[in-house]
C-alpha cells in the first residue's frame, strides 16, 4: 500500500509539473507574441489577446479530462468530434439528411471503440467500413437523386472530423499517453501563434493568396522555427524522442497544422462563409479552434508508433 501510495504521489507530481510548464509555454510564447506585435498592428494585437483569452476556458476543459483517465479523455475527444461534424454538416446542408446524419454520427462513434479498447488492427481498418455502411444509405432508401454529393461529403466528414481527430484519442494509449497528448497539443497551438505573429509583424508574401490572404510565407518559416524551438522546451513531455526524432516531429506538426489550417479555408471559401460555427463567441466554431490539429494528430501518431513501436501497448 505505501508503495502504492509513493507511485501516486509521483504521478501527481509529475502531470502537475507537465500542467505548470504547459501553461508557462503557452503564455511565454503568448507574452513574445504580444511583444512583436505591440509596434506593428493594434488589431491584430487585439485578436491575439482575444483568442488568448477564449484559450483560458477552453484549457481547463481539455486538461481536467485527460488527468482524470484514459475514458474520459477519449470520450472528451469523441463529443468534440461529434461537435465539429455537426458544424460541418450544417456549413454544409449535409444535416437536412437525417439520414445521413445519423448514419455519419454511428460511423464516427463506432471508430472510437477500437480507440477505447486499444484494437489497433480494427482501428486501422475502420475508414473501409464507415465507407461501405456511408454506401449503403442510398440502397436503404431506393435513391438516386443528389445521392453522389451527399454520400461524398458524409464519407469526408467521417474519416476528416472522426477517424484523423480521433488519433488524438489514441494517444492516450501510449506509454507517457499524457505527455504525447500535451506535447502534440500545445505544439499545435505554440505553432499557431508563432505563425500568426510573425506573419503580421514581417510577413510580405502571401503564401496561399486565394485561400488564405492573411497566411504569409514569412509566417509560416517563422512557426516552423519557433515550433522546432518550443519542441526542445516541452521535451519533458516526450522523454523518449531523440533529438532528431524531436526536430522530425516538430517540423511535421506545423507544417501539416499549417495544411489543416489552410485545407479548412478552402472549405470555407467554397461555402462562403467566415466561420464554421459560433459555439465561441467572437472566434467561431470549434472547427475554427482545432482544425490544424486534425492534421497534426494523425500524423504525429504514426510518427511516434513507426519510430517507437513498443510505446504503444501489445496490437491485437
Amino acid at each position: 500500500m505505501n508503495v502504492f501510495l509513493v507511485n501516486l504521489h509521483n504521478l501527481i507530481v509529475i502531470k502537475t509539473l507537465e500542467m505548470v510548464a504547459a501553461f508557462l509555454g503557452i503564455f511565454g510564447a503568448f507574452l513574445i507574441a504580444l511583444a512583436l506585435l505591440k509596434r506593428y498592428d493594434r488589431q491584430a494585437r487585439r485578436a491575439l489577446w482575444r483568442n488568448y483569452v477564449a484559450w483560458l476556458f477552453i484549457l481547463p476543459v481539455l486538461f481536467i479530462p485527460l488527468m482524470a483517465g484514459r475514458l474520459a479523455w477519449i470520450g472528451l475527444v469523441l463529443v468534440v468530434s461529434l461537435l465539429c461534424f455537426r458544424e460541418f454538416g450544417c456549413a454544409t446542408g449535409l444535416w437536412r439528411d437525417r439520414a445521413f446524419m445519423l448514419a455519419a454520427v454511428t460511423c464516427i462513434v463506432g471508430i472510437f471503440y477500437p480507440v477505447a479498447v486499444c484494437w489497433y488492427g480494427l482501428y486501422l481498418v475502420m475508414p473501409i467500413y464507415a465507407t461501405l455502411i456511408l454506401l449503403t444509405v442510398p440502397l436503404a432508401r431506393d435513391t438516386f437523386e443528389h445521392m453522389i454529393q451527399r454520400t461524398c461529403l458524409a464519407v469526408l466528414g467521417v474519416v476528416y472530423f472522426g477517424w484523423f481527430f480521433s488519433h488524438l484519442a489514441y494517444l492516450i494509449h501510449l506509454e507517457n499517453g499524457v505527455g504525447h497528448v500535451v506535447f502534440v497539443f500545445l505544439l499545435t497551438e505554440l505553432n499557431d501563434v508563432c505563425a500568426f505573429s510573425v506573419g503580421k509583424a514581417i510577413g510580405r508574401h502571401p503564401l496561399s493568396p486565394r485561400i488564405s490572404p492573411g497566411k504569409t510565407i514569412e509566417g509560416s518559416l517563422g512557426a516552423l522555427v519557433g515550433t522546432i524551438g518550443f519542441a526542445f522546451f516541452l521535451r519533458y513531455a516526450v522523454p523518449e524522442f531523440s533529438t532528431t526524432h524531436l526536430v522530425l516531429i516538430a517540423a511535421l506538426i506545423s507544417i501539416t497544422g499549417t495544411l489543416g489550417d489552410l485545407t479548412m479555408s478552402f472549405i470555407k471559401r467554397d461555402l462562403g462563409i467566415k466561420d464554421m460555427g459560433k459555439v465561441i463567441p467572437g472566434h467561431g466554431g470549434l472547427l475554427d479552434r482545432f482544425d490544424s490539429l486534425i492534421f497534426v494528430a494523425p500524423v504525429s501518431f504514426h510518427f511516434t508508433v513507426y519510430f517507437y513501436p513498443w510505446l504503444l501497448p501489445t496490437m491485437r
